[in-house]
């Protein structure tokens, strides 16, 4: 197993092309201001940023 790796369970939503508004629990709300703090870019860039870059590393663990 790649320790980098981030299992989640699987499932389907429809996808979207429009701006949405997603809510986040406080530690993650933190986490993303105290990255915001140090950086130049805005909360929607560096959210957008890691999800992206996570994505890469998520595996559907399918039943």
């Amino acid at each position: 197993m790649n320790d980098e790796a981030i299992h989640i369970p699987a499932r389907r939503k429809q996808q979207t092309g429009a701006q949405m508004v997603i809510k986040v629990t406080p530690e993650a709300y933190n986490t993303l201001v105290e990255i915001y703090n140090e950086s130049t870019l805005s909360l929607k860039q560096i959210a957008s940023l890691l999800i992206v870059k996570a994505a890469e590393r998520v595996v559907y663990d399918k039943e």
